[in-house]
């Protein structure tokens, strides 16, 4: 049976792209596929916990099938003559220029399918590459780590790592448009490791979404797990998979002053407490719900199997 490999940009730079790969790879192993993630270093990450196998680029075997991030052309042009199957993670349907190159489509790269995380990614690709086969293969949730407590500070926790500077104006401006909320704590979750990430929306009550760009935002439905009120930017132009007006107070993309506003009204809730409050956090905790792992593994290895590939018995 041919082996999988995920290429992967350096495993220790933080980005939630390269954690699902190594997910990928874990549920893969697990179905009884070979699996592998391929970084140039063959470095293991540091900040979040894997099983997954790494291996160098000088190990990619030639009968290999060879996954690439959307946004890397020198991988795929690395591997454009080899020969194997290949195929394309695209994880942000905005970073697909950047993997193209100077080339019209994937397929000139002699990639033939495209994996998508999200429903507007599969929309996207549908139509940007009507010629290569399109499959939907969800993240998931690690519901063992982002878990509900019930016992809640109230603080707002933040990843500004997509939105440094609207971040800086949003906790200025929540001051000075809201006086009464400018002694709320905050929590930067800035060059953290996973671990630390969980905790830290564990003990929050409110979560300032400062997602930019995004396919599907796994920090929101990280939060939304947790129990933390969310509300800022979804990230997503367009279908958004589960942003609803039930789980969250939401902004129109770069509308820093409506992220302010709404960002007050999720603290002013948690303060006010009762049922409005508990109704939008089981919202929250009931749409991060749908996004589990066994969903997540069933898909993939549909994906696999559509593809051509079948796990050991």
């Amino acid at each position: 049976m041919p082996r999988i490999a995920y290429l992967s940009w350096p495993p220790r730079e933080i980005s939630g792209g390269i954690k699902v790969a190594f997910q990928h790879v874990e549920m893969l192993v697990e179905a009884g596929f070979q699996a592998v993630i391929a970084a140039a270093d063959a470095q293991r990450p540091d900040w979040f916990d894997t099983k997954a196998e790494v291996i160098g680029f000088d190990a990619i075997r030639k009968d290999d099938v060879l996954v690439f991030p959307e946004n890397n052309p020198r991988f795929l042009a690395a591997f454009e003559g080899s020969g194997q199957p290949k195929v394309v993670f695209c994880q942000n349907a905005f970073f697909a220029h950047q993997g193209l190159g100077a080339r019209p489509s994937y397929a000139d790269y002699g990639v033939t399918h495209i994996m998508a995380p999200s429903m507007s990614v599969v929309q996207f690709c549908t139509q940007r590459f009507p010629g290569l086969k399109i499959g939907y293969t969800p993240f998931f949730i690690d519901h063992a780590k982002f878990r509900f407590t019930s016992a809640k500070t109230l603080q707002v926790a933040a990843v500004p790592r997509k939105r440094t500077i609207e971040f800086g104006a949003i906790v200025d401006l929540l001051r000075a448009r809201h006086p009464q909320l400018g002694e709320v704590p905050w929590v930067v979750l800035h060059g953290v490791t996973e671990q630390q990430v969980a905790e830290g929306m564990m003990r929050s009550a409110v979560f300032l979404s400062l997602a930019r760009l995004e396919a599907h935002s796994l920090t929101i439905l990280e939060a939304m797990a947790c129990g933390c009120i969310c509300a800022g930017f979804t990230g997503v132009f367009g279908g958004n998979d589960s942003s609803t007006a039930k789980n969250g107070f939401w902004a129109l993309e770069d509308d820093v002053l409506g992220a302010v506003d709404q960002l007050a009204n999720a603290i002013w809730l948690v303060r006010a407490g009762g049922e409005s409050y508990r109704l939008v956090q089981e919202e929250g905790r009931f749409t991060a719900k749908a996004y589990n792992r066994e969903e997540s593994a069933r898909r993939l290895v549909n994906f696999w199997e559509d593809f051509g590939l079948s796990p050991r018995t």
